[in-house]
């Protein structure tokens, strides 16, 4: 040991300690036999006879020979590694650093290069990080000054592993649904705080059964002990969705019940592979009645080496001394554990089923909401579309005779008629406006069609009265007789007058419905003032004796409950949306959002089933295709010649040859191991879609065209990437021209970027959002795959594929689709 002061003597002196360290190797024999009772002959000796024994044991190389081999060069440690040591660099007073300088096979994983994904790699960092994490009571309110980090350094890069600070403390223990905090006495008595389904239950006691020794080396004296953990289903928590989700992953790197002594860690408790309170060995007998599983609890047993002198750690601090203290400390924390999950958190606790009751009313009645609610949206737009959808039709006859009109006005330049017109349209975008059909719900079955009718009439109306509007502002700029000035204050203050007059309506609309419902409240809060003396009437007339009394007053208080529970769930709901309105929250909207969310999420869901299925059969088809062809083409040539030459034979082989060799020409797509990109060129994939839909261009008269300009791009790629791309493009225009007599597919190449465009009825401005989602579709028997791999397929080679917008170029008047290919060659 060697002492210095100031912080850059230690590498002068690290030079010192490696040529003693290399003092022990390479001893000669001679050297040896100058001084037999010397230092230097002892350490020739042992290393000689332990290299013997290990030649014996077929090692490739000896122990001297390796520590040797590593000794012979520069000390490892450099200036960046000293720097992290805060007492090296001047940023604390006091401390150790460790540094390990060839690393047995185990510790070697974290600097070996190699794949992160290694399962053996992952193992050992695995037992590294719950070794180390928790050294320090994290539990305690009197914590040691004791922190630590550990490091790795990897060429010139230092990375850290975990630290001191990487654990689940006291704070978030205590905001667990379940949590025991207390402690046990010299009698083995508990005494602390419970937390059930959120509840804080106050103190709670425990006495054991068997009070365990009260002296001599069998005595536990008193300890400290907690234990946190949560509900395993989401419907059952009192957690929110993001919290019960970050807990799981926070059970997976801190979850245990560990032991410490005067605030540090008793090894190896709390480890996966170390369950010392037996919690999953009771748990795989019933895990409802027993509750507390390892590998979701948080929590520790705090002991101290002043009031337990006979718990005492075994010689390699792999555990505790097998011994009576250590049994009795178990078992008074098994038995408090199977006592408090009877009581307050396992199957057949009161608390339990009276939570569950009440989750389970309040999701029923949260379900009958959402379903009244949603009804009422679907019913309310119907009833809206229908009643305004004449109002809307009248609304574009004075569209069409307001514009002839104002046509006249700018041919006359009649200045008196501009003012009076420009009122009238101003009136009209208001009416418009009011016309304009609320949020529709994601699914409003077979009145969809009328509904998408209506609202793009109510566009068209629109922009239409938005086109008169601009008309009469360029005629009231060109001959109107104020000045422009006035004109612009005349129009600023009838923009404003308009605002006013709808925030009034609005005003007594909301004083009126506000009126109506603070009625009906008031009417609901005196009809429920006597619920309880209408339950309890039967209690309080019937006669009571001595014997019955304490059941009659329970009877009472249940039924307090009872009512004061729905009472509380009713009126506290209101109080909920009262609060959420006054922040300015769409509670409808809200509502629809997640109404919306679930359904398309239990739409993906049955998907998900067919599509597997999907794939499967495809599988068996593509397996089975050649041999199936065969076996037909052999027998059908067993027929004899007079039916092989007539009509019906050959229009069936036919067919069979065009199936065939469809499922034949699929064979590029497919993807089975690496293969090399490919030179691709335009004009190859125009000749590839066209051949692969020939017969359905010629039979339904479709006609398809690929510009010289798209034909002229090449990239490189790979064929099975972009084929299907254009292939599934295609197949969806098809479908959508066939509702339409002028059909046409063109392939074309503007301004640097590929258009794939149809001339059918486009895609809804609704459906944009969605067009590229898994399973979105708006074809009658449609999976909703084709445009999600396709974009998912050209993302891997950073293609982009979306739908024409504003900015973009289009082709023709329906669909047009946009793909951006990289790395194009000029």
């Amino acid at each position: 040991m060697v002492e210095f002061d100031r912080a850059e003597d230690i590498h002068r002196l690290t030079k010192g300690m490696i040529e003693i360290i290399r003092s022990n190797f390479g001893i000669s024999k001679s050297e040896a036999r100058r001084d037999p009772g010397s230092r230097v002959a002892r350490l020739y000796e042992g290393w000689r006879r332990f290299s013997e024994y290990e030649e014996t044991q077929k090692l490739n190389t000896t122990t001297h020979d390796e520590l040797q081999a590593s000794w012979a060069g520069e000390l490892a440690i450099e200036e960046r590694h000293l720097a992290e040591w805060p007492v090296y660099s001047g940023l604390g007073s006091h401390g150790t650093a460790l540094f390990m300088i060839g690393l047995h096979h185990d510790l070697a994983h974290w600097v070996r290069p190699g794949p992160k994904e290694d399962p053996a790699k992952q193992e050992t960092a695995e037992l590294l990080r719950q070794t180390l994490t928790g050294f320090i009571d994290p539990y305690s309110k009197r914590s040691p000054d004791f922190n630590y980090e550990v490091l790795v350094h990897n060429d010139q890069r230092a990375s850290r592993i975990l630290s001191s600070q990487d654990v689940f403390g006291y704070d978030e223990l205590l905001a667990l649904e379940h949590v025991i905090d207390g402690g046990f006495d010299a009698r083995g008595r508990f005494k602390g705080r419970v937390i059930a389904f959120g509840k804080d239950l106050g103190i709670q006691e425990y006495a054991p059964r068997r009070p365990p020794p009260a002296s001599g080396r069998d005595h536990v004296g008193p300890f400290r002990f907690c234990i946190g953990t949560f509900e395993q289903e989401e419907k059952k928590t009192t957690h929110s969705e993001r919290e019960f989700d970050g807990l799981f992953e926070q059970a997976r790197l801190y979850a245990g019940l560990a032991v410490y002594r005067d605030g540090l860690r008793v090894m190896p408790y709390g480890r996966p592979d170390s369950d010392f309170f037996k919690l999953e060995e009771r748990r795989t007998k019933h895990a409802g009645r027993y509750f507390f599983s390892f590998r979701r609890v948080f929590g520790r047993v705090a002991i101290s080496r002043n009031t337990n002198p006979y718990l005492k750690d075994k010689a390699g601090r792999e555990g505790l001394v097998e011994n009576r203290a250590r049994t009795e400390l178990r078992t008074l924390v098994m038995d408090l554990l199977v006592e408090f999950a009877a009581r307050y958190f396992g199957t057949d606790a009161p608390v339990r089923k009276d939570h569950l009751a009440e989750v389970e009313k309040r999701t029923a009645a949260g379900r009958e909401t959402t379903e009244k609610v949603r009804s009422d949206q679907r019913t309310a737009v119907r009833n809206f579309v229908r009643t305004n959808t004449k109002a809307v039709a009248a609304a574009r006859t004075r569209v069409e005779q307001l514009r002839s009109r104002v046509a006249d006005i700018v041919k006359k330049k009649d200045r008196s008629e501009v003012a009076v017109v420009t009122s009238i349209v101003r009136n009209m975008h208001r009416e418009v406006e009011e016309l304009r059909p609320p949020p529709p719900p994601r699914k409003l079955g077979n009145f969809e069609d009328d509904y998408r009718q209506y609202r793009d009439a109510v566009s068209e109306v629109s922009d239409s009265v938005e086109k008169l509007r601009a008309d009469l502002a360029e005629a009231e700029a060109k001959f109107g007789a104020e000045t422009p000035q006035v004109i612009v204050r005349k129009r600023a203050e009838a923009n404003a007058a308009a605002i006013a007059d709808f925030l009034k309506e609005m005003r007594r609309s909301l004083s009126s419905k506000f009126g109506a419902l603070q009625s009906e409240w008031a009417s609901a809060v005196e009809a429920d003032l006597g619920r309880y003396d209408e339950a309890a009437a039967p209690l309080i007339k019937g006669k009571v004796s001595e014997i019955a009394l304490a059941s009659t007053l329970n009877l009472l208080d249940l039924k307090r409950s009872d009512i004061e529970g729905d009472l509380r769930n009713r009126y506290g709901a209101l109080t909920r949306a009262l609060d959420r309105l006054k922040e300015g929250l769409d509670l409808e909207e809200a509502l629809s959002v997640i109404d919306d969310d679930r359904a398309e999420l239990e739409d993906r869901l049955r998907d998900i089933y067919q599509v597997a299925q999907l794939g499967i059969s495809v599988e068996i088809i593509g397996h089975e295709l050649e041999h199936l062809d065969a076996e037909v083409r052999r027998n059908l040539a067993k027929l004899p010649e007079s039916v092989r030459s007539s009509k019906p034979y050959k229009t069936a082989l036919d067919a069979h040859s065009a199936l065939t060799e469809k499922l034949r020409f699929l064979s590029p797509l497919k993807i089975a191991g690496y293969r090399n990109r490919e030179l691709i060129s335009g004009e190859e994939i125009a000749d590839y879609v066209a051949e692969f839909f020939r017969r359905r261009f010629r039979d339904e008269k479709i006609s398809f065209t690929a510009t010289k300009a798209f034909r002229g791009i090449s990239f490189n790629d790979l064929r099975s990437r972009i084929y299907p791309v254009f292939i599934n493009l295609v197949n969806n225009s098809l479908y959508w021209l066939s509702f339409v007599n002028d059909r046409q597919v063109v392939f074309d190449f503007v301004d640097g970027k590929a258009v794939i465009a149809d001339s059918g009825k486009g895609v809804d401005p609704d459906d944009i959002g969605r067009l590229f989602q898994l399973f979105f579709t708006r074809r009658s028997r449609g999976r909703g795959l084709g445009l999600f791999l396709s974009r998912a397929n050209l993302a891997v080679a950073r293609h982009q594929i979306r739908y024409a917008t504003n900015a973009d170029p289009h082709v023709l008047s329906g669909a047009n689709f946009i793909i951006e290919f990289r790395g194009l060659v000029e």
